[in-house]
């Protein structure tokens, strides 16, 4: 005789939808923070890695030829790429080696004059017979040996670098 109204519950409230948006999206801005700083760390650490590489090609070249920096005739020094002009202090060169290329190309320099750090980024000067000075990312000859390489450089972001082989 009683019957048992049975209220149904169907669906979501609106405070319900606005609470799972709200945290959506939330999560949504951080990823979209997040990741483009990854990525540049990601690609500063592989500059930082051919910039080695590089300064360890140079320095092995420069043991195996008595302290002779590469010139003009070793095309193929760092594989792909070629150094071109003449002269230790005017060597120049343009290299690809993987992410240090923000689409313009690396422009590589070897310059024996410089010690403080004006490059920009996908640019690296190359210098013999120096070592860096401190966390400024530049160079210095106090202290320095003849067959010292350093290379002089700036990450993602404007951080000057000094990097010694």
């Amino acid at each position: 005789m009683f019957q048992k109204i049975r209220k149904q519950n169907e669906g979501f409230t609106i405070i319900e939808v606005l609470i799972v948006l709200a945290i959506a999206g939330l999560i949504l801005l951080i990823v979209f923070i997040a990741v483009p700083a990854l990525q540049r760390n990601s690609r500063n650490t592989q500059r930082r890695n051919d910039i080695a590489s590089m300064l360890g090609i140079v320095s092995e070249y420069s043991n195996n030829n008595n302290g002779q920096v590469p010139t003009n005739g070793n095309s193929g020094l760092f594989g792909k790429n070629a150094f071109v002009g003449g002269g230790v202090g005017t060597q120049q060169a343009q290299v690809a080696l993987s992410y240090y290329d923000s689409g313009a190309g690396m422009s590589l320099t070897w310059n024996n004059a410089v010690t403080t750090n004006t490059t920009t980024l996908d640019t690296v000067v190359l210098r013999s017979g120096a070592i860096c000075s401190g966390t400024t990312g530049n160079a210095t000859t106090t202290g320095a040996s003849g067959r010292s390489i350093v290379a002089l450089f700036t990450l993602e972001g404007g951080a000057k670098q000094c990097q010694a082989s």
